[in-house]
């Protein structure tokens, strides 16, 4: 209903609104789906669930095109799987918003690995556009999506930087697999 209000929008800045928000409501409705077909109600396949929200974001960032490179599975606990997708919900729809601005699209990876320890995973987004604003920290932002970013990179227990990138911008987030902080 949300896309649906979306494209009948005549006000870019509401239909971005609309489409931001359904993305973010399909995010976890992906988890819930993925745990009514499961045996085991607590945990899920965090590839798996990846994979689909990034299928479903592809219409939302058109013209640009999602890479998603991952390990085969990794097991995750529900709750903080979801976390994880509205992070990567947002930080996908940033670029497809932010790093090609003359629509003319581009490529967007998601990349997602396992710590040689194997104690965490990372998480890397990244795009080949025009890049972030001279001084840009997503800590400080008054966005609503850095906010999110921030404040469920923290939930998580995990560390969101932003490495030096020659062309375009990153982010990646270092998740323990196991839930240190208290929700």
């Amino acid at each position: 209903m949300l896309h649906l209000q979306a494209n009948a929008a005549g006000d870019q800045n509401l239909r971005e609104t609309l489409n931001g928000a359904a993305s973010r409501v399909n995010a976890v409705g992906r988890a819930y789906e993925r745990l009514a077909y499961t045996a085991d109600y607590e945990n899920i396949d965090l590839i798996e669930y990846l994979r689909q929200i990034i299928n479903d974001l592809e219409p939302t960032v058109a013209p640009c095109k999602i890479r998603f490179d991952a390990p085969e599975a990794i097991r995750f606990t529900a709750d903080r799987a979801i976390l994880i997708g509205l992070i990567i919900t947002e930080l996908v729809s940033n670029a497809g918003k932010y790093a090609y601005p003359s629509r003319a699209g581009g490529m967007i990876w998601v990349r997602v690995s396992l710590q040689t320890d194997r104690e965490a995973i990372a998480i890397s987004v990244r795009d080949e556009g025009v890049g972030l604003p001279p001084g840009f920290d997503p800590a400080k932002s008054k966005r609503l999506g850095a906010r999110l970013v921030n404040a469920l990179s923290k939930q998580l227990g995990g560390e969101l930087t932003r490495p030096p990138a020659p062309i375009g911008a990153i982010f990646t987030l270092r998740i323990p697999l196991r839930s240190t902080a208290t929700q």
